[in-house]
């Protein structure tokens, strides 16, 4: 079973810190941004992004484009 939702959502976290998305789902996702794209997270692995700024930023699945999620940088 495909699980198309990102857990937690939202995310936040401090200036300078990291999200890291690993997938526990059977089949590829991505995390996808207006300044990052991890390509293709296959079951199991993982993807780390560190946001340098404040701001709210919307992230999407280009494999499942209705799974959406947010990082609030403060």
């Amino acid at each position: 079973m495909t699980t198309t939702a990102y857990s937690p959502s939202p995310v936040t976290v401090a200036v300078g810190g990291s999200v890291t998305w690993t997938n526990n789902d059977n089949t590829a996702h991505t995390s996808t941004g207006s300044s990052w794209n991890s390509g293709a997270i296959s079951p199991g692995g993982k993807y780390t992004m560190t946001f340098s700024s404040a701001g709210t930023f919307v992230y999407h699945c280009t494999i499942h484009p209705g799974m959406t999620g947010t990082v609030t940088v403060q």
